[in-house]
């Protein structure tokens, strides 16, 4: 933290030659608008009014200061270009554009001397000292993408902190020399609009930010609310989104969430477009539901127990709507439990389709009887994040086209995919939200779930004279 004390500034006095208010002028410390690594931006020149410029293309605008710039307290402020509406466009705490500078032996460095805040820096000039982040600013729609950076050690706040004029030139009194007054002017982008971008992510920790391993999620709605009305995008395969070309503006971007998941941050985020520089909405947080996720496998649903509940709710009915088949890839509709269990029983990997049909419907089953929700969420090689009920589109998708795909066939690696995932859904290994968070209602209702390490008593043995009861 820097202040002039009463002894410096009465050394500046007894050495500096009095100075009058008619020779003192701006500019006599130039500074440099750089990037976040002391890179002077390119100059440019308005052929209409002859003015030159730094030009950007992003508002990571950093100011950098000459090497022989006094240490002191100065003031550090984004106008307009000034002639013009003349509005101040810093949006920062009035208390952060305090800045103390250090000047030792041409290094500079950088703090708030009346915030509790950081300032953040970028390299000086060539890697040396510290730079300024002028961040954060908006725009002036009358004039927009243009601006001016501001450096003085000498102010008037009368007016206010609004007041674009606050820095003065001339004669500085506290320091008996000329006031230190410098300007540059400078550009982001061209003004024509920008691209609004974003991403949405499986928040597993549920801590509201995206940590290494939690991936992206696909096809979610996002929603930009402004400007000519409400534009919609859906997320890539990697959980991202963009609002091409959107103009300047206020704006909301909200997220439709998704049955069977809850938000771990905000549904909607305010930010505001200049049409300057691209804009990068913070990442939208989600996880999957307390949904139950209790799967059973082909072993229980040809059982006395799973053929009890295959009456019960009637699935041979609903079951030639999934397109299964049997070894030779002829469609299958047991009409009694009798030959359900048989055809569950005789299902390999011959024909992949017969497994994967399988496996699918001792899902169906799960999914009808409530042990599974549909909207329960795994993740699988392969596939990555998936829904249930995605899962078994697709697989009710891959029997209609392809019923038999014996070894050779280019459909087979994409049929033994699909019937993995459910055998692991099944026996309940690739689940989002594993069952022993203790949100899944299915976890202690028997069969064959084990529950990710939950307490479960040991099977007991029967008597070996005692004849088990068949179905």
């Amino acid at each position: 933290m820097i202040r002039n004390s009463v002894l410096s500034l009465a050394s500046a006095a007894l050495i500096t030659t009095a100075a009058t208010a008619q020779n003192c002028s701006d500019n006599l410390y130039p500074i440099t608008l750089t990037d976040a690594f002391g890179v002077a931006a390119p100059v440019q020149i308005d052929p209409q009014t002859n003015e030159s410029y730094y030009q950007f293309s992003s508002e990571d605008v950093f100011m950098a200061f000459p090497t022989d710039l006094p240490s002191g307290t100065y003031y550090v402020h984004v106008t307009d270009p000034i002639g013009g509406a003349d509005m101040v466009l810093s949006t920062n705490d009035p208390m952060d554009r305090f800045v103390a500078i250090t000047n030792t032996n041409g290094v500079i460095t950088l703090d708030l001397p009346f915030s509790s805040n950081t300032p953040v820096t970028g390299l000086g000039l060539g890697g040396v000292g510290e730079s300024l982040l002028l961040q954060p600013f908006t725009t002036n729609e009358a004039e927009p993408c243009r601006f001016k950076a501001w450096l003085g050690d000498k102010w008037d706040l009368t007016n206010g902190p609004t007041n674009p004029y606050l820095i003065q030139g001339g004669f500085n009194n506290n320091t008996n020399t000329c006031a230190v007054r410098s300007y540059e002017s400078f550009r982001i982008g061209s003004g024509n609009g920008v691209d609004v971008t974003g991403c949405v992510f499986l928040d597993s920790n549920q801590n509201g930010e995206q940590d290494p391993g939690e991936g992206g999620l696909s096809g979610w709605s996002v929603t930009l609310v402004g400007g000519n009305g409400p534009l919609a995008a859906v997320t890539d395969g990697t959980g991202c989104y963009e609002f091409p070309g959107v103009v300047a503006g206020n704006y909301t971007v909200e997220l439709g969430l998704m049955s069977g998941y809850t938000a771990t941050t905000p549904l909607s985020y305010t930010i505001e477009v200049c049409a300057c520089a691209p804009v990068e909405v913070a990442s939208f947080g989600v996880v999957s539901s307390c949904v139950p996720c209790d799967g059973h496998t082909i072993g229980y649903w040809r059982n006395c127990h799973g053929l009890q509940k295959v009456h019960q709710y009637g699935i041979l009915a609903t079951l030639p709507a999934l397109g299964i088949v049997d070894g030779q890839g002829n469609r299958v509709a047991p009409s009694s439990l009798s030959q359900f269990a048989h055809w569950l029983q005789g299902a390999n990997s011959v024909n992949m389709a017969y497994m994967l049909s399988a496996q699918l419907v001792a899902m169906h089953c799960n999914v009808v009887v409530g042990f599974v929700d549909p909207n329960a969420l795994i993740d699988e090689p392969g596939l990555g994040q998936i829904t249930i009920a995605d899962l078994i589109q697709q697989a009710v998708a891959s029997l209609w086209a392809h019923p038999l795909t014996l070894s050779g066939s280019q459909f087979r690696a994409e049929q033994a995919l699909l019937k993995n995932a459910l055998d692991h859904a099944n026996n309940n290994s690739n689940w989002v939200n594993p069952c022993n968070t203790g949100c899944n209602t299915g976890c202690n209702t028997g069969g064959s779930n084990q529950c990710g390490g939950g307490s479960h008593s040991k099977p007991k043995r029967r008597s070996p004279y005692k004849r088990r009861r068949r179905c």
